[in-house]
């Protein structure tokens, strides 16, 4: 008769606990809130605070605030007030970066921002409320539920790691029909159980704020390129440079000769009158304006800079 090893037993007594154990760890965390949540895990009640773990079977509800939880695969899903999520079930692999996630969604409103399950496993992604499910294929939605069980669904644009914007799909359906949701914005309806989702809508409304909101994006990355050129361009003004000045003759000169000496003379409206050797070694300093500010004899001493009242 052959006995088991005791690494056999250790692993037999692993696999036992594994599976018998309540709970076998997070699968995510509090990542932003407005005011408290109640999570509701076995017999106890929990306050939720940023930080604070979930685990699956987990019952969330909102009051008079909003939280986001984000999952251990960066699925994140933002619920709002008066609002109930049931984390049903949630499993991911780190390695092969899959899994399967079973959300119930019971009243309210949330927001579903697709992590790397959804990139890897789409049909393993289920959302369900009282009277309809999705299958989520790499995408944003939004769900709300009214206490009767009426569940509106939209679909979101999603935004890569790299700013830009995609479309994805969701799948709405129950026992007597579905629909496939794939514009930006599309929204259906399924006031219960026994009626098919209506057909896929776009919000009209939605879409024109989106694109206002992108317009008024665009606009302020334009003003910001202009004024990081207007900021490169005061500072070229404003560095210190070496000029040794030089006679009438080249015409580069910001100098003209007058009466043996090399003068500058600005052209704002209190001009700036500088009278200098012609042979002076010289640094000067000028705003964006072209206006000359401060100057200093390279050899030691200062410059006077005469201001000329018009």
């Amino acid at each position: 008769m052959v006995r088991p090893t005791l690494t056999v037993l250790n692993f037999l007594l692993f696999v036992f606990l594994f599976f018998t154990s309540p709970a076998v760890g997070s699968v995510g965390e509090v990542s932003f809130q407005t005011r408290p949540a109640q999570i509701t895990r076995d017999s106890n009640k929990i306050l939720t605070d940023v930080g604070t773990l979930v685990e699956m079977n987990d019952k969330v509800e909102t009051l008079k605030g909003k939280i986001t939880i984000i999952f251990v695969d960066d699925t994140k899903v933002s619920i709002s007030e008066y609002s109930k999520l049931i984390i049903d079930e949630f499993v991911y692999d780190p390695n092969t970066k899959t899994g399967k996630v079973n959300l119930k969604a019971g009243l309210g409103s949330l927001r579903y921002t697709s992590g790397l399950i959804a990139k890897n496993s789409k049909e393993n992604i289920k959302i369900s409320t009282p009277t309809a499910s999705v299958s989520v294929r790499g995408t944003d939605f939004e769900v709300q539920v009214t206490e009767a069980g009426k569940s509106t669904f939209t679909l979101l644009p999603s935004i890569a790691s790299d700013g830009s914007t995609y479309i994805g799909a969701i799948e709405v359906s129950n026992a007597t029909g579905t629909v496939v949701l794939s514009k930006p914005f599309e929204v259906t309806t399924v006031v219960s159980a026994y009626a098919p989702p209506s057909s896929p809508v776009i919000d009209k409304g939605r879409e024109q704020r989106s694109n206002e909101s992108k317009e008024v994006e665009e606009k302020d990355d334009v003003n910001e390129v202009e004024e990081e050129e207007i900021e490169v361009e005061e500072k070229e003004f404003t560095e210190e440079d070496l000029f040794n000045v030089v006679k009438s003759d080249d015409s580069n000169s910001i100098f003209i000769e007058e009466d043996g000496k090399a003068v500058f003379k600005s052209d704002t409206e209190n001009k700036v009158k500088l009278i200098l050797d012609p042979d002076a070694d010289v640094s000067l300093r000028y705003d964006n304006k072209g206006a000359i500010t401060e100057g200093n004899l390279n050899n030691g001493g200062n410059i006077m800079i005469n201001i000329i009242q018009q």
